[in-house]
């Protein structure tokens, strides 16, 4: 018989001597037993066959076997068997997500679907593996923080429980305690978690449960921050997140920690340049500022929930006032009647006293042993005749605005001089006359 590595149509056939599996997968027994299958089934997301491995997943597991090939896996750095993250125990579709918000997108691998585009990745990804290379860049600082709070390493055994009796779900399962399947009842068929599969999950679209995992991770976000007293987005507490600004804050009853400033920049001082420190020390909290945003984010995912000084610590995005909110608008409204009512009766008060020192009459008061003057005989006839025939009364003498003699177009060049230009002279040559 030929060697397989000789036909041209096996030489993309894959041959490994150890699965890519986690701990969870592998079961609580030290002791493990495998089964070693060369080029048993296909990949189920490049359709390469490949050596297939089986176990038993713990005392009380199920028997398991590896789905997708060690390429498939190590592109993005998943289980065989659960096609969870290596590093930190999540669902492809909630890392990738994470590490796209935390700014390391070149970290996400997007394996082609198609078969021609496939085969050229593998073809790819096999060379720069067999020269030491990873295709996938790293992530930064802050997705590695991030993706460290809500890492899920602990072992999950209860994955590994043998699967459901259909018969029990029919009602008519005889083996009882001796059945090695599980006497349980199946999910509704309406449930999303009830359809689930291998490709979906290693692509991350239409993953639900990563859906369910995201939605709870957001949720007991927002439940920490309404505890601690920290902004929530969803909710219209008035506030928002500071630009650069931190609070941290002790869990627990007081007596707290006693906090000075240097400790504090000591510990936070490797996330970036901080710009003051202020301390409260009988509430056990602080509130450190940093130069910029990224450094606080940073901080706020490398600290929150860890030890310090022997307690646990709540550190999260310090919360600024916002500019018109409703408390504020409505003090100020009604700051702003009490002002109007206290003009309102000042000025008032003032109208009462002006009639009485003459102010507001039209009338001036005249002044004691002084007699008012009478116009002529001949003014007050015309006055008289001009009040009689509806018509305005006489000007006052001396009164009025002073008219210059001549035409409106005189006035207006004597009182607007123009400058003179040679070319708009109309006595020069060449001239044209404005």
């Amino acid at each position: 018989m030929a060697s397989i590595k000789r036909d041209d149509v096996k030489q993309k056939w894959e041959e490994t001597e150890f699965p890519l599996v986690c701990e969870t997968c592998l079961g609580d027994n030290a002791y493990v037993r495998m089964t070693k299958q060369a080029h048993g089934k296909k990949c189920k997301i490049c359709e390469t066959p490949f050596t297939v491995f089986a176990w038993q997943a713990g005392t009380k597991g199920r028997l398991k076997k590896v789905e997708i090939c060690r390429s498939c896996a190590q592109a993005k750095n998943v289980c065989q068997v659960c096609i969870y993250d290596l590093q930190y125990g999540l669902p492809v579709k909630v890392r990738d997500k994470i590490l796209k918000e935390s700014g390391s997108g070149g970290a996400t691998v997007q394996v082609p679907q198609s078969q021609a585009n496939r085969a050229w990745y593998s073809a790819q990804q096999e060379r720069i593996l067999a020269q030491g290379g990873n295709m996938v860049g790293e992530s930064n600082e802050l997705a590695h923080a991030q993706l460290s709070s809500v890492a899920r390493m602990e072992p999950r055994y209860e994955r590994n429980l043998a699967k459901l009796c259909s018969f029990f779900a029919r009602g008519e399962c005889n083996r009882g305690v001796d059945c090695p399947f599980r006497h349980e009842m199946p999910r509704d068929r309406n449930d999303p978690l009830s359809k689930q599969n291998t490709k979906d999950r290693f692509h991350g679209t239409n993953d639900p449960a990563a859906a369910k995992l995201w939605a709870r991770l957001k949720a007991k976000e927002a439940q920490a921050n309404l505890e601690n007293g920290g902004p929530n987005e969803n909710s219209n507490s008035g506030y928002e997140q500071a630009r650069a600004t931190l609070y941290l804050r002790f869990h627990g009853d007081p007596p707290y920690p006693l906090l000075n400033e240097e400790l504090i920049r000591d510990h936070f001082y490797s996330f970036g340049e901080i710009i003051s420190v202020r301390i409260q020390d009988e509430k056990g909290q602080a509130f450190v500022e940093y130069t910029q945003p990224e450094a606080t984010e940073l901080a706020i995912s490398s600290m929150n929930r860890k030890d310090f000084l022997d307690r646990s610590l709540y550190v999260a995005w310090a919360r600024a006032p916002k500019r018109g909110n409703a408390s504020s608008t409505h003090r100020q409204d009604s700051q702003g009647e009490h002002n109007s009512d206290t003009n309102a009766s000042r000025d008032s008060s003032r109208l009462a006293i002006l009639p009485k020192l003459g102010v507001g009459s039209s009338k001036r008061p005249i002044p004691k042993g002084l007699v008012p003057a009478k116009p002529p005989p001949e003014v007050a006839a015309v006055a008289a005749a001009r009040r009689a025939g509806g018509l305005a009364p006489v000007p006052r003498p001396g009164g009025g605005v002073i008219r210059r003699g001549g035409s409106v177009a005189a006035q207006k060049t004597t009182r607007s001089h123009q400058p003179y230009y040679p070319s708009t002279d109309p006595s020069r040559m060449g001239s044209k006359a404005s």
